[in-house]
């Protein structure tokens, strides 16, 4: 079949176009893929992995068949560690052995290397495996798993790829290589933001909210969390094990609010501030997920402390408020820190405190508790230090 170069200039306009545009989506690789298709090139299968900076993500993956439907993107985490399967992969290969490229007619008895993965090529109909390991940074500071991609196509033609072909998806190749550099350099500074600062924060910051000062107000549920006893605990453990009991406790608190929805700020010494925002004023499902997470953050203290020697329990007192903050920008103009600031994140704090002295693990306000009255129960007014006047607590039933 004859190449359309028209066709291939084409492409390579539209990726640079996509990526100047927008980070480079698995619509822009499947759409990609069909077009080197139709401009003629054998192409039954491509792949293109990559590394990422994050928190959990190892890397990711991308796979094109042709006739087939196309999937989202795949998620290697780093909890699972190196399976079998990447062990024996052409992609594990050529990284372990520093291999910028190869290609194997997958048919040929004879052929070198040979991967497991060959037979399912064979059955689908694939007749010759090309690969590239391209670099997106200098060969000796090279690592698969920050730093570079795998890009691999298999040809379904009976004699495979020719090597005009070849050498257009190698060009083609790079464009795509290209693009996907400036998307994951992008990705990567929101990743490191969002682990530092929160997802919310960290678009902010992206978008131009740099400066001190610059902020918006919103209305949101607000969560002040507090660990109990630190300072004893910080006598009894050493430094690797204070960190690991810190990270149990954060566990139960900060990633309760995630996982419900929430927003954590900030994590000041031991405590926890953190946001549900109220989205198109519904303010009782902002409600529902801070209690939901409230309730999830106390089961999961029970389960850390079923684990723990009885002089070294967790606790931990919990506050929830409702109100209007500053959402934005505080500190000097050379240090920065974006977090909350206002009269009911004060407030939050003062009835976080309470709970010491009402000897109640979770405290809310009334304007919280309101709007999920079979929830709560009224524990009557209490004087808030800076607050004018008493405020009505309510604890979980």
């Amino acid at each position: 079949m004859t190449i359309d170069r028209t066709a291939i200039d084409g492409l390579k306009a539209y990726i640079i176009e996509r990526a100047l545009l927008s980070p480079v989506t698995p619509e822009v690789f499947r759409a990609s893929c069909e077009r080197l298709l139709e401009a003629g090139l054998p192409v039954l299968r491509i792949n293109m992995s990559w590394g990422t900076l994050h928190p959990t993500i190892g890397a990711l993956s991308l796979r094109w068949w042709k006739g087939r439907k196309f999937d989202d993107i795949t998620r290697y985490m780093h909890q699972d560690g190196e399976s079998e399967e990447w062990l024996r992969s052409p992609g594990y290969y050529a990284v372990h052995n520093q291999i910028p490229e190869f290609h194997v007619f997958i048919n040929d008895e004879t052929a070198h290397p040979v991967f497991p993965v060959f037979d399912e090529f064979k059955e689908a109909g694939g007749t010759h495996y090309f690969l590239r390991l391209i670099r997106f940074s200098e060969p000796s500071q090279f690592a698969f798993d920050l730093d570079g991609m795998i890009l691999s196509f298999l040809s379904d033609a009976p004699n495979g790829f020719s090597n005009e072909e070849m050498d257009i998806l190698r060009d083609v190749g790079d464009y795509i290589a290209l693009a996907l550099k400036i998307a994951l350099r992008e990705r990567i500074t929101l990743n490191t933001l969002s682990a530092y600062l929160g997802e919310n924060a960290a678009h902010q910051v992206l978008s131009g909210s740099i400066k001190l000062g610059d902020g918006n107000n919103i209305n949101a549920v607000i969560w002040y969390s507090d660990l109990r006893n630190s300072t004893v605990l910080g006598d009894q453990l050493s430094g690797p094990d204070l960190l690991a009991t810190l990270n149990s406790y954060f566990a139960c608190t900060a990633g309760a609010v995630s996982d419900h929805g929430g927003e954590v700020l900030r994590f000041v010494g031991d405590a926890v501030l953190a946001i549900f925002p109220i989205h198109n004023e519904d303010v009782k499902e902002a409600c529902a997920k801070a209690t939901a997470a409230a309730k999830d953050s106390l089961a999961r203290l029970d389960y850390v402390n079923a684990q723990r020697a009885p002089d070294q329990q967790l606790s931990f007192g919990l506050g929830l408020h409702i109100g209007e903050v500053m959402f934005g920008n505080i500190g000097i103009p050379e240090r920065l820190d974006f977090s909350v600031t206002g009269p009911a994140a004060n407030e939050v704090a003062r009835i976080e405190n309470m709970t010491k002295e009402i000897g109640e693990t979770v405290l809310a306000s009334q304007s919280f508790a309101s709007h999920q009255p079979d929830q709560w129960r009224a524990i009557g007014p209490r004087p808030l230090r800076g607050v004018g006047c008493p405020v009505n607590l309510f604890t979980l039933k």
